[in-house]
């Protein structure tokens, strides 16, 4: 009978944003030991020393633990926020005449107490009569009357106190910031120096904005670039999601900025179309914000929620994200054993086999790797498998074996550090780094005797994918199928 496969098995990964309330070696431990996958650094708050030192936390739990994390980098983009307000707050009353600028032209103006200032620089440019400002996503709504001299008035919609800080989206309004922005360089150069695994790039509206992160990132030339997940939460981004998909190579369904922007009633039809399109195209998925917000206060999600978060699963999202229930809240050991118990209940639901279908989005050079994936898992539909090992270099194949969903346990074979951490995140794979192997029949035979020490009993069959010859690190091209 098949041994019980250790914890870090779990399919579907759990992605933990790091903030107070999980900033110690003990409390990103406790998190991983709950089901946690992966960090997201959230490059909007904070700043690189304090960054710097949860990398080295995580690095250190990493060789303590004999296990890789991967470690996302969350770029901010042109996010508008309000300024800080002279007391902190103001009151916003329905009904009632309210004055924004820009931080600089308030400034200019002497910081008059009747004006709020907001850090958006084109605001004056930008905005029109008519247009919406929302705040404090979505909560406070007021309504573009005026533009003049840099001066917008508006009439307060929905009231409520503003504070400091607080988020501003104008849904309809085409910003002519540029994604990509001074802050962005500087937060991405520390990525590349402090090796983290992905770039999560905030406010994505197109394909374009993705390219100029690759080309800032290629020039920059690190030993290994990491993977670009595009964030979409802008109404350009969804209808621009198919040339988007194209040059990223993961994509993260943003919610927040997303439900704000666009009607909520359309977010969860958004999510599924997304997700099935990143599955098509053996794309990375995260779904994330709000999965589990109750439990930033209480000890345990509402049913609501767990189904929210049982229905991504059952979409085939690959990661789910924790925000503030990790960051700042008051239970993040609790969230994510929770969004663990769901994510292991939904995963028991899955269909037994993910339905066939044609990948997409991919160019003639890419069909090598695709046959040699889809031969592998149409094997162990046929054929009592326990596991499919995968030896990659970039992942590549990986990713269209993962797509597919396949029923027995997968691994991916390499020795490199820097690509086991990029795979892990991708659906159901377990990474296993090996010395370099010399030859085909020694890479073959020292899987199969990891396998069977760590896995699986002697007599179990697996299906083995590499390229050969090895030293030449040739795309994939042979499938072995093993008994152990």
């Amino acid at each position: 009978m098949m041994r019980k496969a250790p914890a870090v098995t779990y399919r579907t990964k759990i992605l933990c944003t790091v903030g107070p309330a999980i900033a110690s070696k003990e409390k990103l431990r406790a998190v991983l030991e709950a089901g946690a996958s992966a960090f997201r650094l959230n490059m909007s708050h904070g700043n690189h020393e304090m960054h710097a030192r949860i990398i080295e936390l995580i690095r250190s739990l990493e060789k303590e633990l004999n296990i890789v994390i991967p470690i996302v980098a969350d770029i901010q983009g042109p996010k508008l926020r309000v300024g800080d307000l002279p007391n902190g707050e103001v009151m916003l009353r329905p009904g009632k005449p309210v004055y924004f600028a820009s931080v600089r032209k308030w400034q200019e103006l002497g910081k008059p107490l009747d004006v709020i200032p907001l850090q958006f620089p084109t605001l004056a440019q930008d905005v029109k009569p008519g247009n919406v400002l929302l705040f404090d996503d979505g909560l406070l709504q007021v309504r573009v009357e005026q533009v003049r001299n840099g001066i917008v008035k508006a009439v307060v919609i929905d009231g409520g106190i503003l504070k400091s800080r607080k988020g501003i989206n104008v849904p309809g309004v085409a910003l002519t910031l540029p994604a990509f922005t001074p802050k962005d360089r500087r937060d991405v150069r520390f990525a590349l120096e402090h090796q983290c695994d992905y770039i999560a790039i905030s406010f994505v509206r197109s394909e374009k904005d993705v390219q100029a992160v690759r080309r800032f990132i290629h020039r920059q030339q690190p030993a290994v670039e990491p993977w670009l997940i595009a964030k979409i939460e802008k109404p350009e981004a969804v209808n621009n999601i198919e040339a988007i998909l194209h040059v990223s190579d993961g994509i993260m369904i943003a919610r927040g900025d997303l439900g704000v922007e666009i009607p909520a009633a359309e977010v969860p039809i958004v999510q599924k179309r997304i997700i099935r399109m990143c599955n098509e195209r053996a794309k990375l998925v995260i779904t994330a914000t709000q999965m589990l917000e109750s439990m930033v206060h209480n000890p345990r999600p509402t049913r609501a929620e767990a189904s929210d978060v049982a229905n991504a699963v059952l979409d085939g999202t690959d990661v789910v994200m924790l925000s503030a229930e990790t960051s700042v809240g008051a239970y993040p050991v609790e969230a994510v054993a929770y969004m663990r118990m769901i994510c292991s209940a939904a995963e028991r639901e899955l269909p037994q086999w993910h339905p066939r279908s044609e990948p997409k989005g991919w160019s003639t050079r890419d069909q090598r790797p695709i046959a040699i994936a889809r031969a592998a898992v149409e094997i162990a539909r046929n054929l009592p498998v326990a596991a499919l090992a995968i030896l990659t270099y970039s992942g590549e194949t990986l990713r269209q074996v993962a797509a597919q969903r396949p029923q027995p346990s997968l691994f991916a074979v390499t020795y490199d550090q820097t690509i086991a951490r990029r795979v892990k995140l991708l659906w159901g794979v377990v990474p296993l780094l090996f010395p370099k192997f010399t030859n085909t029949d020694e890479a073959i035979e020292q899987i199969k005797q990891r396998l069977a020490a760590e896995f699986f009993p002697k007599g179990s069959r697996v299906v083995i994918t590499l390229g050969r010859p090895l030293q030449q690190k040739v795309r994939t091209n042979m499938i072995a199928i093993e008994q152990l």
